[in-house]
């Protein structure tokens, strides 16, 4: 394809929805030019500053100018070549050497016959959007998702066939030469790749998109997963992710023995599928009209369901064959950072340009995604699962799938050995990946012959499926074994003397046991079990793990008397190998975030490679210097030093100053003030203290005291929803949240206004360095990097979870909020500097804690007066 010469230059109007502030203007010109330039931008802008919306019109402007500079200057390079040949072809005419110049007649030649082939490539492709777009004038999806909901006929599956969970032939199969020469035959658009956290922030972008001048020219799509856009009843209520994906794919076989294409288009082996189980919502007709919808008009998560219930048409399916038409993806982190999942979900990354949003976790995300473990209590189980079905379907085996099976089999045997030492003085091992195979003695056996093997035969689900079945038949052959038992002479005696004992007993006795007998027997009858997990698949990506580069990760053994506890995690310590198609392929990528800071080990780790594209951009906050108070304090009420570290975290007059500390804070700040805490633990024990020495009785004097719950989902709803409730009660002056560090408080959830007019955070929350996860990550980063990267990682640790914190409060121009750090050690230039700009530049530490409180008095008080 053509690739423009001509450069663009930066503009100054983003057709925003409204007068932009300068950070936003700032923020779309910088970004402008990172993509323009294909350079790896940081760009850190604290939450409230409109940041999404701010990325996706600086995006959508270069896209939109991108793509009418390509066309303009694809003609004018065609006319330009075109007039050379003419010039060429005159000059041959009068010329003796002509061979010379007929040569470079038939150079340009080939040059404009390739920039006409891709005008002819893009005029097709720009025939077809057309196309598509007047033929969805008529419907739209919301008219679609007003319609009558009314699902498909779905029949359950009563069971499996033995047929379909024995293995299939176990082969290569490559993609058709045709169809790869179809691929390069067709245009290709740039893309966005828009990523972020939650689906509901990037429903949260979708809308976004719907306010700017962009969204009625623009062609974009959010992707999920199965478990987030399946409509099948009888596959949703399966409810585990790995469950529902392999019924879905079980049913996308045909009814008779034909060969057909998998979900990435390759051909798989013959099998029979009775008609029942074949999905209703996956009929061409319906999903491509959900396909065609969906492009014409930005839809979010919900809209796509909405609109796959009224068609009856599959979202999940119809979402991934629109990637290719969109200009602008919407998707998880996961699905664009996981390899495997990016190809099988048709994400081509050549010359895209790939934006991460809330990426101030992502170090910790790529190492999550790419990390595994395994308990011994999933490898024996596995073992018992493998060997029951290896038994049962031995004789339909061919040599390979008997050989790999066996494999498999000799490897989680090994794996439960390596668990089960004889000398159990040691807690925990840390191994490399090869040392675990050599001591494994399963070090020859080609691990990616084995993962390949499992994929192609989806092993994991047949063996599953027959271990769902076992199950299932338990209740049926313990009732066949109390039969047996009750037959011959032995059971016909205990049967005689049972009713000559009963006969003895008065009426309302037999009937009572009578009764008993027949609930018994109601126990005993065979019921439907639920779906067991699956223990393969955890095998299967633990071993995949075992297949990266010995240096990138390292194998944690930890030894327990409870089978359950005892296990092995692989542990990613270079995530910089799996960042790097990314980083090689894009156009650009852009890494944003409210709180980026520090961001020099999201350098050293992921971008090493090359340092000279990373450029980092941060911005202020776009509320008034004035708008923001924040303070370190030092010392207490009656001056005693606030030092929380590990060793002095206990000393309970140090927590009883705090209690003071923030009966007073109480006394002087109207509405919500939320206290963070390091971990739950500590929570707890500040807290019960507080409650022995009457401190929380005084602050529920002026304020409703709550705490964080531990568990999180609607516990946590449900007090958020009793906090909010509570500040609106005149009846006090608001209330206070305890909370945690890293907790579900701390990372998803606003307090804009009144919910959060001060957030306290209680120590630094450094996590416990005596992990050997931890210990064994700085020593990867020491030896790697440079002497002191172990250290600067641990420390921007837990800087990162303090800004998290802070950036809970002050969500829109016109909030106000007072932020506390408490302890001395906030009191350093090398902290200070790992703060958001925003809060650094104004933090304040005086010597006495009575300047605090007046200075936080009559910040309130002058909020009011305003």
């Amino acid at each position: 394809m053509y690739s423009r010469r001509t450069s663009l230059k930066t503009p100054t109007d983003f057709r925003f929805p409204f007068e932009p502030y300068g950070i936003q203007q700032n923020l779309m010109e910088s970004l402008y030019e990172v993509i323009e330039n294909g350079h790896i931008g940081i760009f850190e802008s604290p939450t409230g500053t409109g940041k999404s919306l701010t990325l996706t019109c600086g995006a959508l402007k270069w896209l939109e100018d991108h793509n009418n500079l390509l066309k303009s200057e694809l003609n004018q390079r065609i006319n330009e070549v075109s007039k050379e040949i003419e010039e060429l072809e005159l000059e041959a005419s009068g010329c003796q050497d002509w061979i010379q110049a007929q040569f470079g007649s038939i150079q340009k030649k080939d040059e404009v016959n390739a920039l006409k082939k891709s005008k002819n490539l893009l005029e097709e492709y720009e025939e077809k959007i057309k196309e598509l777009r007047e033929r969805r004038t008529r419907v739209k999806l919301k008219d679609l998702a007003k319609g009558r909901k009314q699902g498909a006929t779905v029949v359950e599956e009563e069971g499996v066939p033995d047929e379909d969970l024995a293995l299939g032939d176990y082969e290569t199969d490559k993609p058709e030469q045709d169809d790869l020469e179809n691929e390069k035959d067709q245009y290709k658009d740039v893309k966005i790749y828009f990523c972020s956290r939650t689906h509901s922030q990037l429903a949260q972008i979708a809308r976004e998109i719907k306010r700017t001048d962009y969204a009625k020219d623009t062609r974009c799509i959010s992707l999920a997963s199965r478990q987030n856009l399946c409509i099948n009843p009888s596959v949703t209520k399966l409810q585990s992710s790995a469950l529902i994906n392999e019924r879905c794919l079980d049913m996308q076989k045909s009814q008779s023995r034909t060969t057909s294409s998998d979900t990435d288009g390759r051909p798989q082996k013959k099998s029979r599928t009775s008609q029942q189980a074949r999905c209703p919502y996956k009929a061409q007709l319906a999903v491509e009209e959900l396909r065609d919808a969906s492009l014409v008009e930005i839809a979010d998560i919900e809209d796509l369901v909405s609109a796959g219930e009224a068609l009856k048409a599959c979202p999940y399916y119809s979402s991934r064959s629109a990637v290719k038409d969109a200009q602008i993806v919407l998707l998880p982190y996961q699905m664009l950072l996981h390899r495997k999942t990016r190809i099988q979900t048709g994400i081509e990354l050549e010359n895209s340009v790939v934006i991460i949003d809330e990426a101030h976790n992502l170090l910790d995300t790529m190492s999550d995604i790419y990390s595994s473990q395994i308990s011994l209590a999933q490898l024996q189980l596995a073992q018992q699962q493998l060997v029951g079905y290896k038994t049962k379907y031995c004789s339909r085996f061919n040599a390979t799938n008997l050989l790999k099976i066996n494999q498999l089999i000799f490897i989680t045997k090994r794996l439960i050995k390596l668990l089960t030492p004889s000398d159990t003085t040691c807690s925990s091992r840390m191994l490399r990946t090869h040392e675990l195979m050599s001591e494994g003695e399963f070090f020859n056996i080609d691990l990616f012959q084995i993962l390949e093997f499992a994929e192609q035969t989806r092993l994991a689900q047949k063996v599953q499926g027959h271990a769902q079945r076992e199950e299932q038949r338990k209740p049926i052959i313990e009732k066949e074994n109390e039969l047996s038992s009750q037959k011959g002479l032995t059971g016909l005696l205990r049967r005689l003397e049972e009713e000559q004992l009963q006969k003895k007993l008065p009426k309302s006795k037999r009937q009572e046991i009578q009764a008993e007998s027949d609930a018994k027997e109601e126990e005993k009858k065979p019921v439907r079990t639920e779906a067991i997990p699956s223990v393969i698949r955890p095998l299967l990506a633990f071993l995949e793990c075992l297949t990266e580069c010995s240096d990138d990760g390292q194998v944690l053994m930890h030894f327990d008397s409870d089978p359950k506890k005892s296990g092995m995690k692989f542990l990613l310590l270079n995530p910089s190998g799996h960042f790097n198609e990314l980083v090689r392929k894009c156009r650009a990528v852009i890494i944003a975030g409210g709180t980026m800071r520090p961001t020099g080990e999201l350098v050293d780790q992921l971008f090493r490679s090359c340092p000279e594209r990373v450029k980092e951009y941060f911005y202020d906050h776009v509320v008034p210097a004035e708008a923001v108070l924040p303070f370190t304090v030092c010392r207490g009420p009656t001056g005693k030093k606030f030092n929380f570290s590990f060793t002095n975290r206990n000393n309970t007059e140090m927590i009883l100053e705090l209690g003071m500390t923030l009966q007073n804070i109480c006394n002087v700040v109207p509405a919500g003030v939320i206290c963070f805490f390091s971990s739950y633990d500590y929570l707890e024990q500040v807290y019960k203290l507080l409650v022995e020495k009457q401190v929380i009785a005084n602050i529920e004097k002026k304020k409703y005291v709550f705490r964080e719950p531990r568990a999180a989902g609607q516990q946590v709803e449900r007090i958020l929803g009793e906090y909010a409730v509570a500040i609106a009660d005149t009846r006090r002056q608001g209330a206070i949240l305890f909370s945690v560090v890293g907790g579900k408080l701390s990372e998803g959830l606003n307090f804009a206004d009144d919910l959060g007019r001060c957030v306290v955070v209680v120590g630094m929350p450094y996590p416990n360095k005596n992990t050997p996860e931890l210990q064994e990550k700085m020593r990867y980063l020491e030896n790697t990097l440079m002497s002191g990267a172990g250290a600067e990682y641990y420390d921007n640790l837990c800087m990162k979870a303090v800004n998290q914190c802070i950036g809970r409060s002050v969500r829109h121009i016109n909030d106000y909020a007072t932020v506390l750090l408490v302890d001395e050690r906030y009191n350093s230039d090398r902290v200070r500097n790992k703060l958001p700009q925003w809060i650094s530049r104004n933090l304040k530490t005086p010597p006495m804690f009575g300047m605090i409180q007046g200075a936080v008095a009559k910040f309130f008080r002058d909020r009011r007066k305003t």
